[in-house]
């Protein structure tokens, strides 16, 4: 063996024959020897007799559960689609460009009539991820307190808006409007 648990390698590296450790993630034979195919982290599981390669900070794939943080690109008449940009909680990116939607059944817990009171294209959210649909396409909900709108733009001149008494937002250019709005709001 050449190197031991937590060095550091790069892609091609010898790490280990083929009669010591069974490769794992991130490696590849080679005249019955284990190389490494990327840069990252050594990490052997002795108890299965494996020999792997993490790589350092590795940007996370979403999943079931996760809060998200992302900004409404549509607002249709029973659903709202969202550009999904950070997972919160997570030092990193993410994956993949992720879109989402919000159905109008998962919005709140109350009746909803229509979506266009509740979001407005720009308005920047967190939600949960609910359902996955492909490898870049999720379902969300904001029914939580806590989810919702945390940062909403003006309808009139984009500028963000302040959320005032009886959970309205007011913007410095006279407009008053409402939201889901987030128990996280924070204004400007």
């Amino acid at each position: 063996m050449n190197h031991k648990e937590n060095d550091i390698v790069l892609p091609g590296e010898t790490l280990c024959t083929y009669e010591e450790y069974i490769p794992a993630e991130w490696t590849y034979i080679d005249d019955g020897i284990i190389k490494s195919a990327i840069h990252g982290i050594i990490k052997i599981d002795e108890i299965n007799k494996t020999i792997a390669v993490q790589a350092p900070n590795t940007p996370r794939r979403i999943k079931l559960g996760d809060i998200v943080v992302g900004h409404i690109t549509e607002v249709k008449p029973h659903k709202a689609l969202v550009t999904i940009k950070k997972i919160v909680d997570s030092n990193r990116g993410i994956v993949a460009g992720y879109k989402g939607y919000i159905h109008i059944s998962r919005v709140t817990n109350d009746y909803v009539s229509s979506m266009h009171d509740l979001f407005k294209i720009g308005d920047i959210i967190e939600a949960k991820v609910i359902n996955i649909l492909g490898s870049e396409y999720v379902e969300l909900t904001t029914a939580e307190i806590e989810l919702g709108v945390i940062k909403a733009m003006c309808i009139n001149c984009r500028k963000f808006m302040k959320l005032t008494e009886g959970n309205k937002l007011s913007c410095e250019c006279g407009v008053i409007d409402t939201r889901k709005i987030s128990s996280r709001y924070g204004g400007y």
